[in-house]
């Protein structure tokens, strides 16, 4: 499980076939066991080995199909270490699981210093208004939701530990809806 709270963005060294392979500054990075679970862009991926320092994974034909992890891709991704019995749950209860990818429309700088991202592609029946929804790994917040568009404000703090710094309009990025609403929906489907 995770938080959607990044600790450092990694820079894609390689993509290839079934091989992703990560360059990372964090050094809580460093020394893991092999196996350990990292969200790389919120898709909860395997630690396999370490190649010159660098993190690496294999990754499933299904991976590639639902996630934007491919040759488009911005180069930066999110990383984040699974939570802790004895950590803050500072963002949500994020699986890893990535639902698909949505695409940006519109990117904002606000006098603030905070910025608008504007999205569509979204299942709205996921989206709540002040609700959350994990986008490349980031825990933020639902705003102005409608049909299959929304917003979320994203404030400088995080706009400068994520990726997001390096995207633009059309970009594609890893959407996973809040789990809680996926539960509420099963159990109302099977009764």
């Amino acid at each position: 499980m995770f938080t959607g709270i990044i600790i450092d963005i990694g820079t894609i060294v390689e993509l290839n076939n079934d091989k992703l392979v990560v360059k990372f500054d964090n050094p809580q990075f460093s020394n893991l066991d092999l196996g350990t679970s990292i969200a790389i862009d919120g898709c909860c991926l395997t630690l396999s080995d370490y190649e010159n320092n660098n993190l690496v994974f294999q990754v499933s034909e299904e991976t590639f199909s639902r996630t934007a992890l491919n040759k488009n891709h911005c180069g930066y991704v999110n990383l984040e270490l699974p939570s802790t019995l004895n950590s803050f749950l500072s963002g949500h209860i994020v699986q890893g699981h990535v639902d698909s990818t949505i695409k940006i429309t519109n990117i904002a700088e606000l006098e603030n210093g905070m910025w608008t991202f504007k999205f569509k592609d979204a299942v709205s029946k996921y989206i709540v208004d002040k609700g959350s929804i994990t986008l490349n790994g980031v825990s933020l917040t639902v705003v102005s939701p409608s049909s299959d568009k929304f917003e979320v404000a994203v404030i400088n703090e995080t706009y400068n530990r994520t990726n997001f710094k390096y995207l633009k309009d059309e970009s594609s990025v890893n959407v996973e809806y809040d789990i809680i609403i996926k539960y509420l929906e099963k159990l109302n489907y099977d009764n």
